[in-house]
């Protein structure tokens, strides 16, 4: 059985990353019909991890994955290095003799175990389970605020609090004062409502060059000019056409010969980039990052439906499909002063056309919305497995960006 693996980021009180959870169905509402806990965490287990894919979609930090009873019991979970994964105990699993003695073993061998979408109302049984949790996941909205602090307070010093489906900077703040040390849900989305005051201002100098990049004949010089004036995207630039991707055999020492190294389409590109990197923040760093992945998923997608020649055009629409969220302005406002072609600036408006459908599509994906997928990838003839390769390809495509582009952060 074909299924995708999406990942939801876990921060810490600092919002840095701590770790994903890795999605591969949605309640009972995904498109794999009859996929039960035990058939669903084999078919993650099986795709993301026997296939050596496990450390890129985690991004070398912890991964968070549900285990039913049986696969507990059956010692599962060291099929995963100790160091890479958080056990997600689910809600439905009963605490057992077996359970118990498995997870004590497991905790023993040094894994983390969590426990998923936590019941305040649960027997004395299950006390053995919560003694032996490394984390309790609580949904934030669902269960009453005292009897959350309560049970916090309670374990002060034995267990770390997650609280999951945070979904505004309210409740963020709430959750901090409230002792929660982990935090999942949308709120990381919205990351300019954490500080209003702190709105970010688009490069104008890139929006220049963009601009004459986008001419039918652009002033190479006169580009090479304005870069020069700019040290920090004078070294970029520099570092960007001495790489492999451009050939490395002769190296460049001047601003105009890397830009005709790097070659127009692909100057386009990455000044995208560095126009997007340049709003980067502490705050909205995860949600930099999904956008940067996002817009070469769109990218790659292209050759799978046809559209090699506007590879360019669904880049740029992936990599700035949250921008409105990033800057905290309206999109209409944002892509108004921007080089865009009109089909890109109504794809980001949510007109629909060809780019606005693919970028539906990979939305889907990341919040492991299935059924909005499986409509796309009938249409266009795309296995499951080569859209899960895809992904992953753009996944390890933005871990080379650092080296070559981000070398100020």
């Amino acid at each position: 059985m074909d299924v995708y693996v999406a990942r939801q980021p876990v921060f810490d009180r600092e919002l840095k990353l701590y770790g994903y959870e890795l999605l591969y169905r949605q309640s009972g509402n995904n498109f794999f019909e009859g996929v039960d806990d035990r058939t669903a965490t084999a078919t993650v287990l099986a795709n993301s991890v026997l296939v050596a894919h496990f450390n890129e979609l985690i991004d070398s930090k912890r991964g968070f994955i549900n285990f039913p009873e049986g696969f507990l019991t059956a010692g599962l979970p060291r099929l995963l290095p100790r160091q890479k994964i958080v056990i997600e105990i689910l809600e439905r699993v009963q605490a057992t003799d077996a359970v118990i003695k498995a997870c004590r073993q497991l905790k023993k061998d040094g894994y983390i175990i969590a426990l998923d979408d936590f019941n305040m109302n649960r027997g004395r049984q299950y006390r053995a389970l919560i003694d032996l949790a490394d984390i309790i996941k609580i949904e934030f909205s669902k269960v009453r605020l005292l009897d959350q602090l309560k049970l916090i307070r309670s374990r002060q010093g034995k267990t770390v609090f997650l609280a999951e489906k945070v979904e505004t900077e309210k409740e963020f703040q709430l959750a901090l004062k409230m002792g929660y040390q982990l935090f999942q849900g949308y709120f990381f989305s919205k990351p300019a409502m954490i500080n209003a005051k702190d709105i970010g201002t688009l490069d104008i100098s890139l929006i220049r060059i963009i601009k004459e990049l986008d001419r039918e004949e652009p002033d190479m010089q006169g580009i090479a000019r304005l870069i020069e004036k700019d040290l920090g995207l004078s070294y970029k630039i520099l570092r960007l056409a001495n790489t492999v991707n451009f050939g490395t055999q002769f190296p460049v020492r001047s601003i105009q010969q890397a830009l005709v190294r790097v070659g127009t389409q692909h100057l386009i590109q990455w000044m995208h980039l560095f126009l997007l990197n340049g709003v980067r923040t502490v705050e909205n760093n995860e949600l930099v990052k999904a956008s940067m992945i996002r817009g070469k998923m769109m990218a790659l997608l292209c050759a799978e439906i046809g559209r090699d020649a506007q590879e360019s055009d669904y880049f740029i629409a992936g990599i700035f499909s949250s921008i409105d969220r990033i800057l905290n302005d309206s999109m209409n406002h944002i892509i108004d002063g921007l080089p865009l072609d009109d089909e890109v600036k109504n794809a980001l408006l949510g007109f629909p056309n060809e780019i606005r459908r693919v970028l539906d599509s990979v939305l889907a994906f990341e919040e492991a919305r299935w059924e909005a997928l499986a409509g796309f990838v009938a249409e266009n003839n795309i296995r499951p497995q080569k859209y899960m390769s895809l992904y992953l390809r753009a996944l390890r495509w933005h871990k080379t960006i650092p080296k070559e582009a981000h070398a100020d952060l």
